[in-house]
């Protein structure tokens, strides 16, 4: 059993960048607090922490959900008693349609589930945080979030949101010695996107970035790492892009 020094919750912990930044901060030490939806997807997970002699523990939860997320945070801090980081890596884009098809509700969904999810747990981990003098919040927002997206109006308002949210944050949070980042992962080789798309389709992204290959979930994970790591203890309000140069700025 590794010496474990820090509490860590990773929200989406259970499938794809998500699952990779739990396990890559379980090696860096971190007690992982692994939150999903899919609970069963978040034990397999922590049991794959566990084998490796880390430590985890996995709660299956709607990250939209007020009262499921207090609950949640309540539990963490009643064991533990403080968080010192937290990636909020839930969300995604389910749908891909021209503005005039789209509903309110399916508009109103794919911002829950990025934006709304992302500031529940930054609102319940903050004056933990504040209280500890320290601690460390990573939030996800995509290259969409900078370039937009035809068919994708929802998940890049969402995405363009938690960056401002996450900058404004950080101007909130500096004084008590709590920083907030974001990391902005690229195309990406999870499981769902690789189910979901055509090989000619990956070729085509391909052909787009400067670099000639999708990402893997690791090395969004390892940005992940870092944005919670000592390294970048004097950042705050940046954007980590990982995207093999398709973006910069």
């Amino acid at each position: 059993m590794r010496n474990v020094n820090s509490v860590a919750i990773v929200t989406g912990g259970a499938n794809g960048i998500g699952r990779a930044v739990a396990l890559r901060l379980a090696a860096a030490n971190f007690l992982v607090e692994l939150v999903d939806l899919e609970k069963d997807k978040a034990e397999k997970v922590k049991t794959e922490i566990v084998t490796a002699g880390g430590q985890a523990e996995a709660y299956g939860i709607d990250a939209t959900d007020e009262r499921q997320v207090k609950i949640v945070i309540a539990d963490v801090t009643r064991r533990h008693g403080r968080v010192d980081a937290i990636a909020n890596i839930a969300g995604g884009t389910v749908y891909l349609k021209r503005i005039e098809e789209l509903t309110w509700e399916e508009w109103k969904a794919d911002l829950d589930r990025n934006l709304k999810a992302t500031f529940l747990f930054c609102r319940e981990v903050a004056p933990i945080m504040i209280g500890q003098g320290n601690g460390r919040i990573v939030n996800t927002a995509s290259n969409y979030g900078l370039t937009g997206s035809a068919l994708r109006t929802p998940y890049s308002a969402a995405k363009a949101a938690i960056i401002g949210f996450s900058k404004s944050l950080a101007l909130e949070l500096a004084p008590f010695g709590v920083a907030v980042n974001i990391i902005a992962p690229g195309p990406t080789d999870t499981p769902r996107v690789l189910a979901k798309s055509t090989v000619e389709a990956r070729q085509r992204w391909r052909d787009r970035i400067p670099m000639q290959r999708t990402a893997q979930p690791a090395e969004i994970a390892e940005g992940v790492a870092f944005l919670v790591g000592p390294e970048s203890g004097y950042m705050t309000g940046q954007t980590l892009h990982v995207n093999g140069g398709l973006v910069m700025s």
